[in-house]
């Protein structure tokens, strides 16, 4: 062979060598490949194959266009009520805070649907205000509807809604991969689903990972910070409501009997309580379903929410009552988790973990203006629907720092897991959107391995046929073909492996059809030199003309077949997902075996030996 032709022998070599390598570690099992050994990766195996968790959640967007909304709300109470204003002849600068809420009682501004506002106006004259171009200034995406009976909607425009849509579930496919990547598990599988569900697919999670998996994604972790309402009307909003109570307990008693009112000698609120027993677990959950059940039968204003907080009294370290208690909150949050920079478990001098906060430039000059605005004030700190704690404004708090203590009375281990799993969540990002479990599975590893074992099987076996039959009928030829099969194999587990690649049911099945289009290349190619060879040519020039009239359908075969595996990756998850992934490495790894591999081989076979006829089973 030509030495400047030695590059490619040896390369080859080189390849297959450190292909071997690496799959010793997956050949020999877990656990026995030596220390001093380079690679330890091994292939790992997919949901099917060895069992773990499925999860399917639904993006409730409309949330996040609904809180969007009420943001604009605000805004729009402000233009109108300067809008009114100028009706009356007054400049809109040099209202005063009575004159400006005489104005503001002439409308009101409700939100009737997620993506709708309605003004009603006491004088239908004054809707003329709500022009076009005012509603525009707003916001563009804002669009007026026909005004009717004093009433005027303003409807975000169906566009925009699809743009936040597809923007807050996209988000949340971020948040949620950069969580279950924090795992370090191999080939986790989070993969949009239609328009608004996300499926997560974790091969390998068992046991206690398994609530830690489904705790850590299903957590929203929204922060948000809000201010305890104390004026009159909000103290006793809960002790207005008792006919309501009243009516729920006698529609719902089991519900029922788990509330009851009560009030804080702090803020001074009415608030309700559901107990929920002196363990945690089922007592839990039955106590937010009754409150929320009963939540559900009061009207509650846009510019309030409902915050909850779960409360524990101790005696000497025992605790004697748990139970969820209400807040009363304004809904607008000035400070949020969108400009936290840095959330850290530590410590306080007692040895208790606690989450620290810290903002950017802009999250901290929020901070410090509402903590200004609001001394004397309790301001709750929140995740999700839920109060951490909500402490007293004593002063003004500069520096943008803040902390979420974890309390309770629970194992120091216990209470440091939460505090670390919930500083990876925020660290990660909060969903924009609440995200609500459609289903969860988790995969038996026994039925897994039974799974693993047949595939093995099928697939030895679908090989060993397939080297029978290229020996047989091709003979010296077959085994060419069934060296480069060998290698077949072998590049396409390596490169499995390397690619951190989960190995799926479907993906064995991958395998198995790389080798049959593997050897249909070789029955091309072998058929074509066969051709050749009748008509007289010698080994050489029979080679060439083989491989140079199969190569283009060999060619169209693979291309149309990669077609097919792009549109399974880009449009499928899961076992598909992974055949396409195979199917597509098993092309790649075909064209470089059976066509250029098996080449090389032939031509060092017709220099060295030079044989008088090709022993292709004439």
């Amino acid at each position: 062979m030509n030495r400047r032709k030695l590059w490619k022998p040896i390369l080859m070599l080189l390849l297959t060598l450190f292909a071997g390598l690496y799959v010793v570690p997956t050949l020999v099992g877990e656990g026995k490949t030596p220390s001093w050994f380079p690679f330890q990766k091994r292939l790992a195996f997919g949901l099917d194959l060895q069992g773990g968790l499925e999860l399917r959640y639904t993006v409730d967007y409309k949330k996040a266009i609904s809180d969007n909304l009420l943001r604009t709300r605000e805004a729009i109470i402000e233009k109108v009520t300067e809008a009114l204003a100028r009706k009356d002849g007054k400049e809109a600068d040099a209202l005063s805070d009575e004159e400006k809420k005489a104005l503001a009682t002439r409308f009101t501004a409700e939100r009737t649907d997620f993506d709708t506002l309605q003004l009603a106006f006491a004088n239908e004259a004054d809707i003329e205000v709500v022009t076009p171009e005012l509603v525009d200034e707003l916001r563009s995406d804002l669009r007026r509807q026909m005004p009717s009976g004093g009433r005027v909607a303003l409807k975000l425009d169906e566009k925009r809604v699809a743009q936040i849509r597809d923007e807050v579930v996209n988000q949340t496919l971020d948040v949620i991969r950069k969580r279950v990547e924090a795992f370090g598990l191999v080939e986790p599988d989070v993969r949009k689903n239609g328009d608004t569900d996300i499926d997560i697919q974790m091969p390998g999670v068992h046991g206690a990972q398994v609530d830690q998996v489904r705790e850590r994604i299903g957590q929203t972790a929204r922060l948000a910070f809000r201010i305890v309402d104390r004026a009159p009307a909000a103290l006793s909003f809960f002790k207005d409501n008792e006919a309501a109570l009243a009516e729920f307990k006698a529609k719902f008693p089991e519900k029922g009997a788990l509330l009851k009112m009560d009030r804080d000698s702090s803020t001074g609120q009415w608030y309700m309580r559901a107990d929920a027993g002196l363990n945690r677990g089922t007592g839990d959950a039955l106590a937010k379903n009754a409150l929320f059940s009963f939540l559900k039968m009061v009207k509650i204003g846009d510019d309030h929410t409902i915050g909850y907080e779960m409360v524990e009294h101790r005696e000497e370290n025992l605790i004697k009552e748990r139970y969820y208690r209400t807040f009363y909150l304004w809904s607008r949050a000035d400070v949020t988790g969108e400009h936290l920079t840095r959330a850290m478990v530590q410590f306080e001098t007692q040895g208790e973990p606690y989450v620290s906060l810290e903002f950017d430039a802009l999250g901290a000059k929020q901070f410090e203006n509402v903590t200004e605005k609001n001394t004397g004030e309790y301001m709750a700190i929140m995740l999700d629907d839920e109060v951490n704690s909500a402490p007293v404004i004593k002063e003004r708090i500069g520096g943008g720092r803040a902390k979420i203590s974890m309390g309770g009375n629970r194992n120091p281990r216990e209470i440091l897991t939460e505090a670390q799993s919930l500083t990876t969540v925020l660290t990660h990002g909060a969903y924009k959107a609440p995200v609500h479990k459609v289903h969860d599975f988790e995969v038996g590893p026994s039925l897994g391995q039974d799974t693993i074992n047949a595939g093995i099987v099928s697939l030895i076996i679908g090989i060993l046929a397939v080297f029978l039959f290229m020996l047989v009928y091709y003979h010296g030829s077959g085994v060419i073909a069934d060296l480069a099969l060998v290698l077949n194999v072998l590049f396409l587990l390596a490169i499995l492996v390397g690619f951190n690649a989960a190995l799926t049911m479907p993906g064995l099945a991958g395998i198995v059809l790389t080798v049959g289009m593997a050897v249909d290349a070789n029955v091309l190619i072998n058929e074509r030199i066969r051709e050749e060879m009748r008509l007289g040519k010698g080994p050489r020039a029979a080679v060439e003309a083989g491989y140079n009239r199969a190569f283009s359908a060999i060619f169209d075969s693979n291309l149309t077949t990669a077609i097919a595996g792009v549109v399974l990756l880009n449009y499928s998850s899961g076992p598909v997902y992974g055949f396409a992934v195979t199917l597509l490495i098993g092309i790649v790894v075909t064209f470089l075996t059976q066509i250029f591999v098996t080449r090389m081989m032939f031509d060092w076979y017709v220099e060295r030996m030079r044989p008088e006829r090709l022993s292709v089973g004439i």
